[in-house]
């Protein structure tokens, strides 16, 4: 009887367990390149899921610590300028890029989102991200965000996002506005679930005037390392007008020329 009741307990505090985790409205992970070294750059590697249960994300902001020069890595040699029209529309045609120079990236990632149907049927859509630097609107630096599907469905999407500036730890945030598409009123509704970036990603490619090739450096971590690591965090707006929030903290990478 006590080995019994002792599996029943351990399977009531699984289920427990797994219930608190399946709760979470929002979650946030990151990292740093394998081999990255303080005082030098890297890649930074981020990843948000959204509760599918909860109503569609309208806004996202992710906050990083002011320690880590995401402004000054030299990411984004020029802006990209879109119309207006684009981040009202959503649902856009053309290029991957919409035109834009590929030397306006900063990041590339990969997004899933439901597609629900007025049906009530819902149907998960994979896609490609691109994060592009945008022009400077009242003295913040923008942000495009470009969303290509891979399957089923394969729409391109534009959002408009900003840096925004931080206090406290944090140096700024990266914010991304989700609003709702007006071609599919009506029809269906888009609700994000998941979105993983690669900042400084080492498939970016820029070109000189010259028309040579480089890779930019990536984002630069300071010498010496935050008291309790590097704290990060992400907020979530919701189209009912709820909040939710995630916090995560990346250990300290060792020091250049450590063993």
């Amino acid at each position: 009887m006590p080995y019994a009741r002792a599996i029943v307990v351990a399977l009531a505090a699984i289920a427990s367990c797994s219930a608190t985790a399946a709760a979470r409205p929002v979650e946030l992970t990151a990292g740093f390149a394998r081999g990255a070294t303080l005082g030098a750059a890297t890649v930074l590697h981020a990843e948000l899921r959204v509760d599918p249960r909860r109503a569609p994300a309208t806004e996202v902001r992710v906050y990083y610590p002011a320690s880590v020069g995401l402004l000054s890595s030299g990411l984004g040699l020029v802006a990209c300028s879109r119309p207006a029209a684009d981040f009202a529309t959503v649902l856009i045609t053309g290029s991957r890029l919409g035109g834009c120079s590929p030397n306006a990236v900063i990041a590339y990632g990969t997004a899933r989102a439901n597609v629900l149907l007025s049906d009530g049927q819902v149907i998960p859509e994979y896609a490609t991200v691109t994060l592009l630097l945008g022009e400077v609107v009242n003295g913040r630096i923008g942000l495009v965000v470009f969303v290509d599907g891979v399957r089923p469905f394969g729409a391109k999407l534009a959002y408009a996002g900003e840096l925004r500036r931080a206090s406290g730890s944090f140096g700024g945030a990266l914010v991304a506005r989700l609003p709702a598409i007006p071609a599919l009123a009506g029809t269906a509704t888009v609700a994000l679930t998941n979105m993983r970036l690669a900042i400084g990603s080492r498939a970016i490619v820029y070109r000189t005037r010259g028309g040579e090739r480089y890779r930019p450096e990536g984002v630069a971590l300071p010498s010496r390392c935050p008291s309790g690591g590097f704290r990060f965090r992400a907020e979530v707006g919701f189209a009912d007008g709820g909040q939710a929030a995630a916090e995560t903290v990346v250990r300290c990478p060792p020091a250049a020329g450590s063993p």
